[in-house]
């Protein structure tokens, strides 16, 4: 080995033990967060509350960017194809239907998984002035036309809000592929189309249907959780409904790119349990009934892998 190349070897390691001592003390500069979800939903409301706990803690601004096109396939791309210098985060949720539609090649390898913060289960939701008064009732009319109501999803279809829905129905002997199931661009654009006649069910959680509530416009039906939650409980659960003991939902967790440094993800890490642990996180959670979950990196990595498998066990049985 010359010279040349021996000095060349060394610059490179000590230029790659810099950017590591950089990363390991990030941010020295503003950070973008890529919300996956139109604003005013539960997404956007997560993300910009833990935003600006974190902007306190780093001393740096984060800038909230929604990129719900595409169901949020836009958004994943933005920052699973950014740099993996901590400084292009994004919104991490149900992401494994993507590729088994055939929507995006997203895997849990696309990922620097760094802390869940939020899970919520899914409910069902019809206008006030709906026919439907009840879950069974629902299943009973698309038992007999599955095709016969819109059903917004909230978001990407066959996914979080709808799939223990779907699911449900399976079970119930519907025809699941001739359902009518209609794609929003986040469950706040989904929710004003039912208040407006345009959808007759939304998916969604049911935080994200408060004000259209209180507002006498909307009325909740059922919720796929394993108990009534404390903020509702006037909200029968699904089991208590139809007799089916059927639940699921959404989570929300903070990512980036594959290919980030361990020690930069948990420096990240570090300061997203900060930001989550602190009163203005956990109270805003609680008052808009946001269910607050952590897991760290290493528990969302082993989460993120079961999704997969899951979501694909799932998908095949309804013949997606």
């Amino acid at each position: 080995m010359n010279k040349l190349t021996s000095a060349s070897i060394i610059a490179l390691a000590l230029g790659a033990g810099t950017a590591t001592a950089q990363d390991v003390n990030w941010p020295s500069q503003p950070v973008q967060m890529i919300v996956i979800a139109g604003a005013g939903g539960g997404s956007d409301f997560t993300f910009r509350l833990l935003s600006r706990e974190m902007e306190e803690l780093i001393d740096q601004p984060i800038s909230v960017v929604n990129q719900a096109q595409g169901g949020g396939v836009v958004g994943m791309t933005t920052y699973v194809n950014a740099e993996p210098d901590g400084y292009t985060l994004g919104q991490l949720s149900p992401f494994a239907q993507y590729k088994l539609l055939g929507q995006a090649d997203f895997t849990s390898d696309s990922y620097s998984p760094i802390a869940m913060v939020n899970m919520d289960p899914a409910a069902v939701t019809v206008a006030a002035d709906s026919e439907f008064d009840s879950l069974q009732s629902i299943v009973d009319t698309l038992k007999e036309d599955p095709a016969s109501l819109a059903i917004s999803c909230g978001g990407t279809c066959n996914a979080s809000w709808d799939i223990p829905f779907v699911s449900l129905l399976l079970d119930a002997g519907v025809n699941v592929g001739e359902l009518n199931l209609i794609p929003a661009k986040g469950s706040a654009a989904g929710l004003q189309e039912l208040a407006s006649g345009g959808m007759d069910i939304v998916l969604s959680s049911l935080p994200e249907t408060d004000s259209l509530r209180d507002a006498g416009m909307v009325k909740n039906l059922a919720v796929f959780s394993e108990e009534r939650l404390g903020r509702y409980p006037d909200v029968p659960t699904v089991e208590e409904a139809t007799g089916e003991a059927v639940t699921g939902g959404t989570w929300r967790a903070v990512s980036g790119p594959a290919g980030m440094d361990p020690a930069l993800i948990d420096r990240i890490e570090a300061t997203v349990k900060q930001a989550y642990d602190s009163e203005g996180f956990q109270t805003g959670m609680e008052e808009r009934g946001f269910g607050a979950v952590w897991m760290d990196s290493d528990a969302l990595s082993d989460f993120i892998r079961q999704h997969e498998e899951q979501t694909q066990r799932v998908l095949n049985e309804l013949g997606s």
